[in-house]
């Protein structure tokens, strides 16, 4: 028996059977109170995905001596790479129950998951997530950066996670002067033809946007209407985020959703997703600012890995947090062994698009 095969062992796909096991597992190592434990997020989690598996919901356990001992999960997605779309998943929720750490557990899980796939990605994962990959040969792409537009410089002061030091840069500026530049970018967008739109859900128009915008992303997650219905529209979290579209006439140039957090106290505006036409990143980002700014927000967030994004959002003042607002968002892949050829692709984090509504990440808010 080969080690891989030794500790996969007892690695199954869940079955219906196996939830008040794995209730009582997520309940000892996730909390009474966490959003796995959940009968709504599960079933819109793990039954209700665009891509679905065909082979059964991606969650895998691992049982030994009779009790579920550790859980690993899967969101599948259509990924584009070039011209090509694959099959994919991000890797959520690994979890080992303290006792069967360092016993193999762990590795099969993960390794039982990755091979149900093309390529498998991880987002955000925890520091004993992050070395078990590592030393399983998945890619490294670094961090996925936070970019920060300051709003309102005195009240950012008081809930800067870097002790005021990164709000106090832009509060030399002063309250007026950041206003004028928002004001003169969000003319700009105006003049180009832009309106700003509230909507209560997606409709057929984001499959044209996605035609339109994905060719200029190598590696991106397909974000069409049936991936926005799901994630944004049918979740049951729906009514927490704020659906913005970008028209030019009829033509919808981009959208932006939106979800506005507690911070500390304050108001700050979370785009958990976007996607825009060649040229209409800019325009959209400076309409969303200017609403924000006319709703009192005290700053606006955005986690993105964009090569085409940086220096826009940085002319638009945004800073860029490398490391994230409390610890950094780590990304890996891992490729399946009869596709290699993307190895190169995939591990090249400026060929990525990657957004908080890429795998579990815009599941917790800023105060969780």
């Amino acid at each position: 028996m080969t080690v891989m095969a030794w500790t996969q062992r007892g690695v199954g796909r869940y079955e219906p059977c196996d939830r008040p096991a794995l209730e009582a597992f997520q309940r000892d190592n996730f909390g009474a109170d966490s959003i796995q434990l959940s009968e709504d997020h599960f079933r819109w989690l793990f039954e209700e995905p665009p891509e679905r598996d065909p082979e059964g919901m991606q969650l895998w356990v691992c049982k030994r001596n009779g009790g579920i001992v550790g859980q690993q999960a899967g969101i599948p997605f259509a990924l584009k790479t070039g011209d090509h779309i694959r099959r994919a998943s991000w890797a959520i929720d690994l979890m080992v129950a303290p006792e069967w750490r360092l016993r193999g557990v762990g590795p099969g899980l993960s390794e039982t998951h990755a091979a149900a796939s093309e390529a498998t990605v991880s987002l955000s994962m925890t520091d004993a997530a992050y070395k078990s990959y590592k030393r399983a040969g998945w890619l490294d792409l670094g961090n996925v950066p936070t970019f920060l537009r300051v709003l309102d410089p005195p009240r950012c002061l008081r809930v800067s996670p870097y002790d005021g030091g990164l709000a106090r840069i832009v509060a030399r500026l002063g309250q007026p002067a950041m206003a004028t530049a928002s004001l003169g970018y969000y003319a700009a967008a105006r003049a180009a033809g832009g309106r700003l739109t509230e909507v209560d859900h997606f409709d057929r128009r984001a499959d044209e946007l996605w035609a339109a915008a994905s060719p200029q992303h190598t590696c991106i997650a397909r974000r069409d209407w049936a991936f926005l219905n799901w994630r944004f529209d049918s979740i049951p979290t729906a009514q927490r985020h704020r659906r913005f579209l970008v028209t030019k006439r009829d033509t919808l140039m981009a959208y932006i959703v939106l979800r506005v957090d507690r911070w500390r106290g304050e108001s700050v505006g979370v785009v958990c997703d976007y996607l825009a036409r060649p040229g209409w990143l800019m325009p959209a980002f400076a309409l969303m600012v200017e609403q924000a700014r006319r709703e009192r927000m005290a700053a606006l967030l955005c986690r993105t890995l964009n090569h085409h994004a940086a220096r826009p959002l940085s002319m638009m003042g945004f800073l860029c947090l490398k490391n994230g607002l409390r610890q950094p968002t780590r990304m890996m892949a891992r490729v399946a062994a009869d596709r290699q050829e993307l190895a190169p692709l995939l591990g090249d984090p400026r060929n990525w698009f990657v957004t908080t509504a890429d795998s579990d990440m815009g599941f917790k808010e800023l105060g969780e």
